[in-house]
């Protein structure tokens, strides 16, 4: 049996929650949290793991335009690292450049602002962040 995939969108403030279909072919928004630490973010996502019956969490990591580390990709990175030790599922790491100014870019074609949209900007960055990492499972099965 399938099991559905959790993504994140970890920001400053707030992180982007998304979770797959059991087929794994579709994203879709979950929900949006305010980041408060690594034991607030665990206690949520292991209780989310286990309502949801996920398999896995990818996390989307903020490379800069170049590939190369930025501060806030080592401050996500060490976030993952302490993740890894607190959940009981495999987490994943896919590159997100981009995934906030195209869901910012999908509230411009709406005529609405992304400045009164935050949370929700934050659920669909997570959602392009799960959909790139389904479709690339689905090129390589």
């Amino acid at each position: 049996m399938m099991k559905k995939v959790l993504a994140l969108d970890i920001g400053e403030k707030r992180i982007g929650i998304a979770i797959s279909d059991l087929l794994g072919m579709m994203a879709h928004p979950l929900q949006t949290l305010a980041f408060r630490g690594i034991e607030d973010l665990s206690e949520t996502l292991n209780r989310l793991v286990q309502e949801h019956d996920a398999g896995c969490v990818v996390v989307g990591i903020p490379y800069t335009m170049k590939g190369t580390k930025s501060k806030k990709t080592e401050e996500v990175l060490e976030i993952v690292a302490q993740l890894k030790a607190l959940l009981p599922v495999e987490i994943k790491e896919i590159d997100e450049r981009l995934t906030t100014r195209m869901a910012e870019r999908d509230f411009h074609a709406l005529n609405k602002k992304p400045s009164k949209n935050r949370k929700t900007i934050d659920q669909i960055a997570a959602v392009y962040i799960l959909q790139t990492y389904l479709d690339k499972v689905k090129v390589n099965l």
